[in-house]
């Protein structure tokens, strides 16, 4: 039965009702709300940070983790010891993986998120280990068997990366591989303390992993393992339009009965916590609404100059979807963004199609470049390009800064690019974090202060320049795979 979403009460908006004089109490119709202190969120800055807290939030679990990420690397060894230890270690801990089937099913030198998962499910008794493998209904008849691996991650993929520990979670945008755990940059916060969110994003996972491929052991016909839908749900592939109706009433359930469930609001909390999911395949926008709905708040602060917030905001896939450029181009608010550099583009130098990635995203960049100057908004629209030695560029979410502050109010941090995969294809999960601590503050200032560090602003001398010629076939393949990017 499909559920009417309700709005949260006054009586739990204390936060949203002080912070900047109330203006952004009007999120809280689009998601729930959750309340915590400054002081138990902790952006962290450089990837090396991110693994070593991983592993020891890992090991110090006891009763469940749960991991959400595109795949996992196929030489991630020691991480899979490290889940392995702590199942040893504490026998009443269950582990749920959910990774994305076609990405988490694609060899690497004969190895798969796949196979170096199985062993702990042979190893550990039913029930402790769970792997879902999730599959876009999108991809089926001729499409799948035309598309080659790799190739068909275009169609749609499982793209949250949400990482929990008992009563801690972790929200990101990086995926568990080496790269990612060494020198390609992203975005990671920490929400210790934080039972109700952490259950929220709990029940996330296993409603996902209800509609998903289950991991197991191979039968006797099978050479490497097994992947079984739950009896109750239509198979994606072969019952396309009966999955995705039969998921989307999940998703709305799991909606409703996120807004409408209390959540403890102390007196000392100056920080509120707003989830939201984007799953385009199954018509839930909430993300999308949600990030309109905090350019619309921008807006409506600038009545001059003067009072204008600013917004950083960073992907390192620009391709924004022509109803976020249309706000952003619209909206009275001074932005700061910051892009990838081809070099820092993890397509940079690859073979195949690939390799040709970089330029198409330059393509766009110059496009939209284009866009703001004919806007007239040069003074106040930036594009910064990151440009790391020997690094690449990740980073997702923004940051707002309210008139005359330099310290970010609010951050959105997560998964989306906030480009048409992440409205339209993929899954995708992210927190609106709305805070008065100065402590925080002062934190996401550092964060994101980090990132325009190694960055440099573009001008349009810099699409001049002979490396950033975009061939003329690069141009009109862009045009028709933009949606796939």
């Amino acid at each position: 039965m499909k559920r009417t979403f309700s709005s949260t009460t006054d009586a739990r908006l204390a936060v949203l009702e002080h912070a900047a004089k109330g203006v952004f109490k009007p999120l809280s119709r689009t998601a729930p709300v959750f309340y915590t202190q400054g002081s138990r969120v902790m952006p962290l800055f450089e990837p090396s940070d991110f693994y070593k807290e991983l592993k020891k939030r890992i090991l110090s679990a006891k009763d469940n983790i749960f991991l959400a990420t595109l795949y996992i690397g196929q030489s991630e060894k020691e991480l899979v010891d490290t889940i392995r230890t702590a199942l040893e270690n504490s026998d009443t801990l269950k582990v749920h993986i959910l990774v994305d089937c076609l990405r988490g099913t694609r060899a690497s030198q004969s190895q798969s998120s796949a196979t170096l998962l199985l062993p702990l499910i042979r190893d550990f008794p039913a029930g402790r280990v769970q792997v879902s493998m999730y599959h876009t209904p999108d991809l089926k008849g001729i499409l799948k068997k035309a598309l080659p691996q790799r190739f068909n991650e275009s169609i749609g993929l499982m793209h949250l990366k949400v990482y929990g520990f008992d009563d801690a979670v972790m929200l990101s945008g990086a995926n568990l591989s080496t790269d990612y755990f060494t020198n390609r940059q992203d975005r990671y916060i920490v929400f210790d303390q934080q039972p109700e969110l952490a259950k929220y994003y709990h029940n996330l996972i296993n409603l996902v992993g209800s509609f998903s491929y289950q991991l197991g052991l191979p039968q006797p016909t099978q050479e490497s393992y097994s992947l079984t839908m739950p009896s109750s749900m239509p198979d994606p592939v072969c019952q396309s339009t009966q999955f995705k109706a039969k998921v989307r009433s999940r998703l709305e359930n799991f909606i409703a009965d996120a807004m409408t469930e209390t959540k403890k609001n102390d007196s000392e909390d100056d920080t509120a916590v707003l989830p939201v999911i984007q799953m385009g395949p199954f018509g839930i926008r909430q993300d999308e609404k949600m990030t309109l709905e905090l350019l619309e708040i921008v807006h409506r602060q600038g009545k001059s100059k003067d009072s204008w917030w600013t917004i950083h905001l960073t992907s390192g896939y620009f391709n924004f979807t022509d109803r976020y450029k249309a706000f952003i181009l619209r909206t009275q608010a001074r932005f700061q963004f910051i892009t990838a550099s081809p070099e820092a583009n993890g397509f940079f130098n690859s073979r195949g199609v690939s390799r040709f990635l970089p330029p198409a995203y330059t393509h766009i960049e110059r496009q939209f470049y284009r866009q703001v100057t004919r806007a007239n908004k040069q003074d106040v629209i930036s594009i910064e390009e990151y440009k790391r030695s020997g690094w690449t560029y990740h980073a997702k979410g923004l940051w707002v800064c309210l008139a005359n502050q330099v310290w970010p109010s609010v951050t959105m941090i997560g998964s989306p690019n906030f480009g048409h995969r992440s409205s339209n294809r993929d899954l995708e999960a992210q927190a609106v974090v709305i805070t008065k601590s100065k402590e925080l503050q002062e934190s996401l200032h550092k964060e994101v202060n980090r990132l325009h560090e190694y960055s440099s602003a573009v001008s349009s001398e810099t699409f001049k320049k002979q490396d950033r010629r975009v061939p003329y076939g690069v141009k009109l393949a862009t045009a028709m795979v933009k949606t796939m990017l």
